[in-house]
């Protein structure tokens, strides 16, 4: 079975070569999600990728840009032309998209869209009802629950209603979207198989100790917990380092002014925050539970991290699954004091029991949850939806 994938992304190369040097990497978390799971599938089928460059009017400075074509990771890349108006562009991804996956679908293909890639993901699923193949929708947020206005939602929400198989990242997600019961698969996320490649080093952790944080810089987020639940905590020979964009990032920056134990480090590439990880002693993610959405998530950042071979020191996601309860440490209580206590609790750890633990959650990470083998999830589910037609 071939792979018509539509989506709002490139391949690793050419982001790189795009933003490298852009203050701002745009879609970086949505771009990772994708490759990987291209990558992924083109190690089972065929993959062509319908692609959307994530480029926006602050990179793209000229009105127009065109991408050759590429292979990478096993997929074929065809990118659409880049359009530097907003109103021009929705034409040329909504039209290109539908051409291009009308004259490439056949009885011998499926296609995949990403839900909330709204232009992208309307034109891709009415060509395939076109040709009769089935469109599978990957859901990563309920949008419902995001911001944007209500034609966004409507639009996003009418695209969900009409594919005819959906990946979800929890249980919760498909009682919400999914009333008439179509296939699905629960994917929480996916490792990096590459990553295997990548053997973590004790020799490479820094000194001091260092606490990390990458993802969304926001209050949303357990920010400021995680700021004073560490300044609380007051570590001997430990630093807490954070990494990414958003609205507490003004805060953090006057902070780490006054601190320097606390340490903002912008935004960097993937490959480079990876590497970031396996030089620190202990991952953190402080997202609190309270919030309606978090049943329905499930942090991407929990995979990247557990890969690292670094230990995780997270909330208790009620997205995750208890599987990964013995390979992760938890915070049972999420506010300022909750989190110095559990770093206290944690820290005590020797560097060998905190390595040990990162390698349990390491080799059970890459094994049952690496891009390879979710992508094989679709796929069957695929193949049994082509059995009942």
């Amino acid at each position: 079975m071939r792979i018509l994938y539509a989506v709002t992304t490139c391949s690793d190369r050419t982001y790189r070569e795009l933003f490298a040097d852009a203050p701002v990497k745009p879609a970086f978390q949505s771009q990772k999600y994708h490759r990987l799971l291209i990558e992924g599938l083109a190690a089972h089928t065929r993959v062509e990728v319908i692609a959307n460059a994530p480029v926006n009017r602050a990179v793209l400075k000229k009105p127009f840009l065109r991408l050759a074509p590429e292979n990478e990771g096993g997929a074929h890349y065809r990118y659409l032309p880049a359009v530097r108006d907003p109103i021009c562009k929705a034409l040329v991804v909504g039209f290109g998209t539908f051409g291009r996956t009308l004259a490439m679908a056949d009885r011998d293909s499926a296609v995949v869209v990403d839900c909330l890639n709204r232009v992208t993901a309307l034109a891709a699923m009415a060509a395939a009802r076109l040709r009769r193949r089935p469109c599978v929708g990957i859901v990563t947020d309920l949008p419902d629950m995001l911001g944007g206005g209500g034609f966004s939602k409507g639009l996003a929400n009418f695209v969900i209603r009409h594919c005819t198989g959906y990946v979800l990242l929890t249980e919760a997600m498909n009682g919400y979207l999914n009333p008439k019961g179509k296939p699905y698969v629960i994917l929480e996320g996916h490792a990096d198989i590459a990553m295997e490649r990548k053997t973590p080093d004790p020799e490479k952790k820094i000194k001091p100790r260092v606490c990390l944080y990458a993802g969304g810089v926001s209050q949303r987020y357990g920010l400021d917990n995680l700021v004073e639940g560490f300044l609380r905590a007051n570590p001997a020979n430990a630093e807490l380092h954070i990494y990414g964009p958003g609205d507490y990032v003004p805060r953090l920056r006057d902070i780490a002014r006054q601190d320097s134990r606390v340490v903002y480090g912008g935004m960097l590439l993937s490959s480079q925050i990876v590497d970031k990880e396996m030089e620190a002693t202990l991952l953190v993610n402080p997202r609190p539970t309270d919030e309606k959405y978090v049943k329905y998530s499930f942090p991407s950042k929990t995979m990247e991290y557990m890969a690292s071979g670094t230990p995780v020191l997270t909330t208790v996601l009620p997205g995750m699954p208890r599987e990964y309860h013995p390979y992760v440490y938890l915070i049972e209580d999420e506010s300022a004091q909750g989190v110095a206590d559990a770093l206290k609790r944690v820290l005590e750890h020797s560097d060998e029991e905190l390595s040990e633990k990162g390698r349990r959650a390491r080799e059970f990470i890459l094994r049952e949850k690496n891009n390879v083998i979710q992508a094989g999830k679709i796929l069957h589910m695929l193949e049994s939806m082509e059995q009942r037609r």
